[in-house]
């Protein structure tokens, strides 16, 4: 499955019926190179927050065109500063791989002091009466992020939170994304987005023949089981709040998108 651009498919055809006259705010934490997420938001209508400590040229250009508002901080449990870990893959520098987290199976030995700022602040200088969607991919600090909506009331949660989890190896595996540490930190996504009130949901793995799952996440027993394939790879998770759509329309989204590693290849180096 092309996970990104099946995301995006589904984004671009489900944020209109969640917010049908635009209102909310859409905010992308971590935007990385490609796959801006910002700027399908953007162009859907919506008032959009970017926040990126690395900004690309590329999203520059993005952010003043439409416009949205780039937070060049990363998004952490904590004001200040912190160190990040600059990404790597192949051997090569690969900014989309930058982790606060230095047992990031992308990160490397270089690093470089970032600013940071809690999900309170960054709510705090959003002007809007709700949050639309909230898009997350940090590289294995997901869920530092994710323990915060422990504490937001139901008028500040997000109506759909998409957040990455796995990479590097698969599910059976057991190593780097989904490693014990980092399982554990995308189970900890699960159980709080649970306790919210969270049900509806979709993954999209980049498996070789998976499927997008839709399941209920109120259904699930997260002491004792998951949502994830066990050839799974990497993915998206895409939860909704108070908000259901047929099976059969998510699954019509994403029948285009059965790709391979080497589009994912091409994804990541070249776009």
């Amino acid at each position: 499955m092309r996970v990104e651009a099946c995301c995006q498919a589904l984004l671009e055809d489900l944020l209109p019926d969640l917010d049908p006259d635009r209102q909310g705010l859409c905010v992308d934490v971590g935007v990385g190179t490609f796959a801006f997420y910002c700027e399908l938001f953007a162009q859907l209508g919506f008032a959009t927050v970017a926040v990126e400590p690395s900004p690309t040229d590329k999203l520059r250009a993005i952010c003043r065109q439409y416009p949205i508002q780039l937070i060049e901080q990363c998004l952490s449990d904590r004001g200040g500063t912190q160190t990040l870990h600059m990404g790597q893959f192949a051997n090569l520098a690969n900014r989309n791989f930058s982790s606060l987290a230095v047992d990031w199976f992308g990160a490397s030995s270089s690093t470089r002091l970032v600013p940071t700022l809690d999900l309170a602040t960054l709510l705090s200088q959003v002007v809007t009466p709700y949050i639309t969607a909230f898009k997350l991919d940090i590289e294995g600090w997901e869920s530092v992020v994710i323990k915060q909506f422990a504490v937001l009331s139901s008028k500040q949660l997000p109506r759909v939170v998409m957040f990455e989890y796995g990479g590097g190896s698969s599910r059976t595996q057991g190593s780097k994304g989904w490693s014990p540490k980092f399982f554990e930190g995308t189970m900890t996504c699960l159980k709080i987005l649970q306790q919210k009130g969270y049900a509806f949901s979709v993954m999209v793995d980049y498996a070789s023949g998976s499927q997008a799952k839709v399941f209920d996440l109120q259904s699930l027993d997260l002491a004792q089981e998951s949502p994830f394939y066990p050839n799974g790879v990497y993915g998206n998770i895409l939860c909704f709040y108070q908000q259901h759509f047929p099976t059969e329309r998510i699954q019509r989204i994403c029948a285009p998108y059965h790709g391979g590693w080497a589009n994912w290849l091409v994804s990541t180096f070249v776009s």
